[in-house]
């Protein structure tokens, strides 16, 4: 199969709203072809669900890691690890690329200190840092650093999987999304449908939380700006899966030992909840807009423990993953009823 890259406009360019190229399953498609190799090289991975948990479904880490191969950014913002399980397929993509690095957002200081040991436990630390702290506080900060140094001049591919309500949509709609370059990519989690089926009112499984509908009708109302493509949607299409299916696509039976979700256990398989967005218009923004957004209110209680998990990560995480790790020993030698 032979692949095509997308040809995009130069900001400004009135052809920069019309992309060429494919996209969606056909994008897919060509991608599994191309980078056959790497996907098989993913597998490596796969013992660390044990320890990690699988937060992502299996077609939804292989398209990931497709897609990061695809852009070639050569810098990341993911919103947020928690135990490194993205983040690793993410990294994983950057070497293989050969270029660009991935920071990683966590509001836990204890989900940072993992997510950090993941990454670097595979070998793959020099493609990755983790920031600690409300992404709102600490994102404007890091991005205008790269931004002076002169080593971007916009988000390439922005990786969304974390607080899902609607105000922190908002903010990041209205403070990121300006910031993607025309032909830049958006990852957005636990989108269970499509935003036409949001904004229509079609029934959904399950109701669309804040996040999904904020989103839904940011997109439908600046659809001239972007394209999208609903992961959740193409794995119940049989053509999609049998054209990825040769190249070590399409495998979505649920994993042994790992509890379903309501609606895996309903639909007997992976339900890969991912929306991905491209920008065709023209990067709006250079600099971080400043946009304002609802402040994050947490109780003084929390904000308290998160300095002290902060201060002890180091010796309290060890500690935490080992007693972890010997429950989930004693579960697995338990024989079921």
């Amino acid at each position: 199969m032979q692949y095509t890259r997308p040809v995009i406009a130069a900001p400004g360019d009135p052809s920069a709203r019309r992309p060429s190229g494919p996209w969606g399953s056909d994008l897919a498609a060509e991608l599994y072809a191309r980078f056959a190799d790497g996907i098989a090289r993913l597998e490596r991975f796969d013992p660390l669900v044990a320890t990690l948990g699988k937060s992502y479904a299996g077609e939804e880490r292989r398209l990931l890691y497709l897609m990061v191969r695809h852009a070639a950014p050569e810098l990341v913002f993911e919103l947020s690890p928690k135990r490194g399980w993205s983040t690793l397929h993410i990294a994983a993509a950057l070497e293989d690329n050969g270029r660009g690095k991935v920071i990683s957002f966590e509001l836990d200081p204890v989900y940072g200190h993992l997510a950090r040991s993941t990454v670097r436990r595979a070998g793959l630390g020099h493609r990755s840092e983790v920031v600690v702290g409300d992404v709102r506080d600490m994102l404007p900060q890091v991005y205008e650093r790269w931004r002076r140094d002169g080593r971007v001049s916009g988000i390439g591919f922005l990786f969304i999987d974390s607080e899902h309500s609607a105000p922190f949509a908002t903010w990041y709609i209205a403070n990121l999304f300006p910031l993607v370059v025309p032909g830049g990519l958006i990852h957005v989690h636990d989108i269970e449908a499509a935003p036409e089926r949001v904004v229509s009112g079609a029934a959904t499984i399950p109701e669309p939380l804040g996040e999904e509908r904020v989103l839904a009708e940011h997109l439908i109302a600046h659809r001239e700006a972007y394209r999208w493509w609903s992961v959740a949607a193409a794995v119940r299409d049989s053509a999609y899966l049998e054209r990825v299916r040769p190249w070590g696509g399409g495998r979505l039976a649920l994993s042994p030992g790992r509890r379903p979700h309501p609606i895996e256990a309903a639909l007997g398989m992976e339900r890969n909840p991912t929306l991905w967005i491209e920008k065709l218009g023209a990067q709006e923004a250079v600099a971080y807009p400043y946009r304002p957004f609802e402040p994050l209110r947490v109780p003084l209680g929390r904000r308290l423990r998160n300095v002290i998990r902060r201060r002890l990560a180091f010796v309290y995480v060890p500690l935490r993953e080992r007693r972890r790790e010997r429950r989930r020993r004693a579960k697995a030698a338990t024989p079921s009823a």
